[in-house]
């Protein structure tokens, strides 16, 4: 299980494999420009074995973790998007938009239960916060942050609203963040899990199945570049030029859109240690 609490460090190997020298500077200055954002993102997940959390706390975070991501419907509408621009076109461009469509559909294939028996991500993902949560209280809107919210509609707007460049930027810098993120999420879950609760071996490992699905076989890089292969298609078909500054402030938008996220569920944890409500390494299976 890799280790590294440093998400910068995890995703540049993969960015190194762009092969648009340009687009490989702008992933990068995004990710060093906003270290607070990432700095944020890195302090929740390495706070979160540190103690047993309420009830409400744990809802709050699988609540709006879970909006934070499976953005299947909207990789789905920016992929219809693409479709339909490969209908009014002709020739090789027609090709170029049908395969940018294709790849960026490719995506959401692991999400959709394809090749899995039908197993869906969403289904992996209420294992782990039932877990979590000990049930499914945590479904309740009134567990998703506004912040989780509002990110989530930023991340759907711009894949189907916004022009189609800016949705696959969006969808290809999703899949390089969250590559970086789950690879420093698992070891925190597996070890709250272990340290926290009571769960068994294996139930530990049916917990962490949806956050092990992303990180294994390196299937969220295999994404990226899949969405870089989609984005470069359809910049031929449209005879069109990567615009970086447009780009790199998509980039940079996303981390600084979702670190406050994070950082409210990072507050709530320090208010618990603060207010004695938090139990350090307890050994229980119910929280509070």
């Amino acid at each position: 299980m890799h280790t590294s609490t440093s998400l910068t460090s995890i995703v540049d190997p993969v960015i190194s494999l762009v092969p648009r020298a340009e687009l490989r500077d702008t992933l990068r200055h995004a990710f060093s420009t906003e270290h607070a954002a990432v700095g944020s993102i890195e302090e929740f997940f390495g706070m979160l074995p540190s103690a047993s959390w309420s009830r409400n706390l744990l809802c709050t975070f699988a609540g709006s973790w879970k909006a934070t991501h499976l953005k299947m419907l909207g990789i789905y509408g920016l992929s219809c998007r693409l479709q339909r621009a490969a209908q009014d076109a002709d020739g090789l461009d027609r090709s170029n938009l049908y395969l940018a469509a294709a790849r960026n559909a490719a995506t959401s294939y692991e999400d959709l239960g394809l090749d899995f028996d039908g197993h869906t991500h969403a289904e992996l993902y209420d294992d782990l916060a039932e877990a979590l949560t000990g049930g499914d209280l945590w479904t309740l809107r009134k567990y998703r942050l506004p912040e989780a919210h509002q990110f989530s509609r930023w991340c759907y707007r711009n894949m189907v609203v916004e022009p189609i460049s800016d949705g696959l930027v969006t969808n290809m810098f999703s899949e390089i963040y969250n590559h970086g993120e789950y690879t420093i999420a698992l070891p925190a879950a597996d070890s709250y899990f272990q340290q926290h609760t009571r769960l068994s071996s294996e139930e530990r490992r049916k917990a962490i199945t949806y956050i092990a699905a992303h990180v294994e076989d390196d299937t969220e890089a295999d994404h990226f570049l899949v969405v870089v292969e989609a984005l470069d298609r359809y910049l031929a078909a449209s005879g069109t030029q990567l615009d970086a500054a447009r780009a790199s402030a998509i980039f940079r938008a996303y981390l600084r859109n979702l670190a406050p996220v994070m950082r409210r569920l990072t507050e709530m944890m320090r208010a618990e240690i603060a207010g004695g409500t938090a139990k350090p390494l307890a050994a229980t299976g119910v929280h509070a």
